[in-house]
């Protein structure tokens, strides 16, 4: 269980500076800081590739109820710089349970901080962040003032995390273009344009793909809240690739099929 007396600090680049409780590793992180709409899978979110180097928010009120485990996992460790939530549970229950998040974190390295309105910080996060710029973050357990904090987060320098399809695209020829706040969620509709079937997915991802101009690729699915590209194939070299996991696999009404 965590120090309920121990604190922890959030500031952006932006300006903002919160006070929390410290619920992972002591120290400082940074990095761009994105935000995760999900509504369970913590474990899988944390130890994304696609979570690398960032500071990771969530948006369920209440992260952590049913612990965590050595299978629900997308990659072998944690790969959020910090986690961010409104509340971490600090008493998990579930059949499956192995410790709570708190512990893990600690156990990886990871400084998280809870306590704060997540709501306010991801209406920031996703009004501040427009194409083409990153709001950085610095989360720590040392107290140092909120100019230097602010500051601190400032000079963060935000580089740019490919998932295994991003980056494969890219060496492919596509253009990548950085979205606003990405696709970071776990009920996006994408259609399939082979089978006209549309995929409930979870994705966590930031960059959006162009082909236009590239010979030999398929784009195989498309988002359809935003349209980017999901997924594509080159039949010349037997290689397909999606960025996305599919949680559900249904048939779309003739009227969606079409368009």
């Amino acid at each position: 269980m965590s120090d309920v007396s121990a604190k922890a600090w959030l500031a952006t680049s932006t300006g903002l500076v919160m006070e929390g409780r410290s619920c992972g590793a002591e120290g400082t992180a940074s990095g761009e800081i994105t935000f995760n709409t999900s509504m369970s899978g913590y474990q899988e979110i944390m130890t994304n590739p696609g979570a690398a180097g960032q500071v990771l928010v969530f948006t369920m009120p209440e992260v952590g109820i049913y612990g965590v485990n050595a299978l629900d996992v997308t990659t072998p460790g944690v790969k959020a710089a910090a986690v961010v939530a409104r509340a971490i549970c600090d008493l998990p229950s579930n059949w499956t349970c192995e410790g709570s998040v708190s512990d893990y974190l600690k156990a990886e390295g990871v400084v998280a901080i809870d306590g704060l309105d997540t709501r306010m910080l991801t209406q920031h996060i996703r009004d501040e962040g427009v194409a083409g710029t990153h709001v950085t973050a610095i989360v720590t357990t040392e107290d140092l003032g909120e100019a230097a904090l602010v500051e601190a987060a400032k000079a963060v320098s935000a580089t740019a995390t490919y998932i295994e399809a991003e980056a494969l695209a890219a060496e492919l020829g596509a253009t990548l273009t950085r979205m606003p706040v990405g696709n970071r969620a776990s009920n996006i509709p994408v259609k399939d344009l082979r089978t006209g079937k549309l995929c409930i997915t979870s994705q966590h991802h930031g960059y959006a793909i162009d082909f236009d101009g590239v010979e030999g690729v398929e784009v195989t699915h498309v988002n359809l809240n935003d349209g980017t590209v999901e997924g594509f194939a080159v039949p010349s070299k037997g290689i397909e690739a999606t960025l996305f996991a599919s949680l559900e696999l249904r048939e779309l009404n003739p009227a969606v099929a079409q368009k």
